[in-house]
């Protein structure tokens, strides 16, 4: 599984970059010339490798990017909410009605005994026994 972290993937780079430094050098030393040293297998891997991890480097830092912004817009409604908030609390300020001040309490209705959705025959069975 590929890392997610910047540190890992730029310590990969370094060694690629310096593999990649070693097999040039090498291949100099054998008398190759820059353009067949381009076609060399190894050094073409090296640097596909690189190219890999520029771009996952690229997608780690978008995504940190963007998980920075959301935060910031996340921080940013937060206070809004909270200054909303302390606003409506500040005296003289119009405050909402609960329901229960609104309206009074009625008292239950006889005949309902608070046994809501209990089956009536098992109801009617305990009347009986007393």
């Amino acid at each position: 599984m590929p890392s997610k972290t910047m540190q890992t993937r730029e310590e990969q780079k370094s060694r690629f970059l310096q593999q990649s430094e070693i097999r040039r050098k090498a291949l100099l030393d054998q008398g190759f010339e820059e353009t067949r040293i381009k076609k060399d297998p190894h050094f073409k891997h090296l640097k596909a490798k690189i190219k890999q991890i520029n771009s996952a480097i690229a997608r780690i830092t978008f995504l940190e990017d963007q998980t920075r912004k959301l935060q910031e817009k996340k921080q940013q409604k937060l206070a809004e909410a909270a200054l909303a908030r302390a606003e409506s609390i500040k005296p003289g300020a119009i405050t909402k009605k609960k329901k229960s001040e609104e309206k009074p309490l009625e008292p239950p209705k006889k005949g309902s005994g608070g046994a809501k959705g209990k089956d009536k025959s098992k109801q009617d069975g305990k009347k009986q026994k007393s």
